[in-house]
């Protein structure tokens, strides 16, 4: 019987634990409402924009970047003009040289005993001349006072001719000899530097055989390939904008190619290069930057202000007046892009007004405040 009691006594004081425990839930949940009734509502913050009027142009100038080397002005290989052994090399690689001076020698031996036999030969004929003509002098004389015959004075004229065309041969024996005196040295064309020293002394050489390969690198020129279209737009004589690594110089267009280069499809061009002992060395890589104009309806836009959008198109923002305003989005198709701005043409009309700034903050059909900026995009380069 005790039990009974105590077992009822237990399911009382649980009924009363669980009563207690909703009327506290209920409590709760009447003020908690309460307090969020009491909450202030969040006032809207409208955003304001930056934007510009949009200003299409009918034409685009863009830049344009074309590589080529640093040549020389004049280079060579020169050699002998006669074959023989080499007697002196007088310059070392590197070395630079002055026009007109001598820069290497062929033995000369032959030619000098060949000189001596001939400059004997010469004072010998020079003699026999003397002698004929004295001759034709006095017979002639003979024949006038008819102490000798005619037949005597034509003999003697013609051992005198006989005399004189002996002595124009050994002189021009002579010069032959003078000139291949001549071609036993190799004397600098040009002011220029020794490239390459190919044959050493003692060498024996052919005639053209190459002994040295010179350079004038106190004048330096860029030979740059350039499309067609692109070197018509230049003009011989006017001066382009060069740069060899960090340096930019002003080079003259000095010939353009009046062919196209039938592997490449290109033009070469020529330009000078001032300074050539501070701006670069023959083989150095320089370009040449060029603006380019074609006709191209278009408008110059910061890359900014481009969202990707669908099929290779982007999208830009628009509004359509001043002061409060609702945003929306335009397709726009990128002709040329110079890192910092694009040029785009797509749906957009002359006049609209283009978000410029913090389009990354706007969705198509947000409500904000637009204000004219002093951005430019339409700027031309």
């Amino acid at each position: 019987m005790a039990k009974a009691q105590a077992q009822s006594s237990n399911e009382i004081l649980l009924f009363i634990l669980v009563g207690a425990s909703v009327i506290l839930l209920m409590i709760l949940m009447m003020f908690s409402g309460a307090g969020s009734a009491k909450q202030d509502s969040t006032e809207v913050v409208v955003q304001i924009v930056d934007v510009t009027p949009v200003q299409y142009q009918d034409t685009l100038t863009k830049a344009y970047r074309a590589m080529g080397r640093i040549e020389s002005m004049s280079q060579a290989m020169i050699g002998f003009e006669r074959s023989g052994r080499v007697a002196q090399m007088l310059v070392e690689d590197g070395q630079k040289v002055k026009r007109g001076e001598v820069i290497a020698k062929l033995d000369t031996k032959r030619i000098d005993a060949q000189l001596v036999e001939l400059n004997a030969a010469l004072n010998i004929a020079q003699a026999e001349a003397r002698l004929a003509s004295i001759s034709v002098s006095r017979i002639a004389a003979l024949v006038r006072s008819k102490l000798e015959s005619p037949q005597r004075l034509d003999d003697a004229k013609e051992a005198n001719n006989i005399a004189q065309a002996r002595l124009t041969q050994i002189k021009a024996q002579l010069e032959t000899l003078s000139l291949e005196l001549e071609k036993s040295t190799i004397v600098a064309p040009y002011t220029a530097d020794i490239i390459t020293r190919l044959v050493d002394e003692g060498a024996v050489v052919n005639v053209g055989q190459p002994v040295f390969e010179i350079a004038n690198n106190a004048t330096l020129i860029a030979r740059i390939a350039l499309p067609p279209k692109i070197a018509a737009t230049l003009t011989v004589g006017n001066t382009y904008d060069l740069r060899v690594d960090d340096a930019l110089v002003q080079g003259e267009l000095l010939t353009m190619g009046s062919q196209r280069n039938l592997r490449t499809r290109t033009i070469d061009t020529q330009f000078s290069v001032p300074n050539a002992n501070k701006n670069g060395i023959v083989g150095d890589l320089i370009a040449v930057d060029l603006s380019v104009t074609q006709t191209q309806r278009g408008i110059w836009v910061p890359i900014s202000v481009l969202a990707n959008g669908v099929r290779g198109m982007w999208n830009v923002f628009v509004v359509g007046n001043e002061g409060q305003t609702r945003i929306e989005n335009r397709a726009v198709e990128i002709i040329y892009s110079d890192g910092e701005r694009a040029f785009v043409t797509g749906a957009l009309a002359d006049g609209e007004l283009l978000v410029v700034a913090g389009t990354h903050r706007f969705v198509s059909g947000q409500n904000v405040t637009a204000r004219v900026s002093d951005i430019t995009p339409n700027k031309s380069q």
